[in-house]
C-alpha cells in the first residue's frame, strides 16, 4: 500500500496519521502539503502519527528530507513546533536532527501521548 496520510484539525493543532510503505518522493510530498495545511490554517503544532508506516529510508534520503522541509517552511516564514511519532526503521531520528540543525523545533517520540505533552509546552 502507498504512503498515505489523514490530516484533521483539533483546536490549535493538526493530527496526521500516516499509513503505508514508506517512500522518499511520497513522503517528501505529504510533508510539504502538511505544512501547506498548516499555513493555510494558521496552525503552528503539528503531531504525524507514523506507528503504521512500514518500510525505512536510506541514510542519505532522511537527510535529503530534513534538508527540503526545513528550507520549505524557512520559505513560507513558519515557525511550526512539529512532533513524530514512530519507531524504527521507518523513523529513527536522523532526518528530525538534520531538521533541528537547520532551525526547526522538532522531536521525535515512541508514543502519541509523549508527542503531544510536548506540544503542549509551546504557545499556540
Amino acid at each position: 500500500m502507498d504512503l498515505h496520510i489523514d490530516i484533521e484539525l483539533q483546536g490549535g493543532l493538526i493530527l496526521v496519521t500516516a499509513r503505508g510503505n514508506l517512500a522518499f518522493d511520497a513522503a517528501l510530498r505529504l510533508l510539504k502539503q502538511v505544512c501547506d495545511t498548516a499555513a493555510e490554517k494558521q496552525v503552528n503544532k503539528i503531531l504525524v502519527n507514523s506507528l503504521s508506516v512500514d518500510g525505512e529510508l536510506s541514510t542519505l534520503e532522511r537527510y535529503q528530507i530534513g534538508v527540503e522541509v526545513a528550507a520549505y517552511i524557512m520559505q513560507r516564514q513558519m515557525n511550526p513546533r512539529l512532533a513524530f511519532v514512530g519507531q524504527p526503521p521507518a523513523i529513527d531520528g536522523f532526518g528530525v536532527r538534520v531538521a533541528r540543525n537547520r532551525g526547526m523545533t522538532v522531536e521525535v517520540f515512541s508514543s502519541q501521548q509523549e508527542a503531544l505533552n510536548w506540544l503542549d509546552n509551546w504557545p499556540s
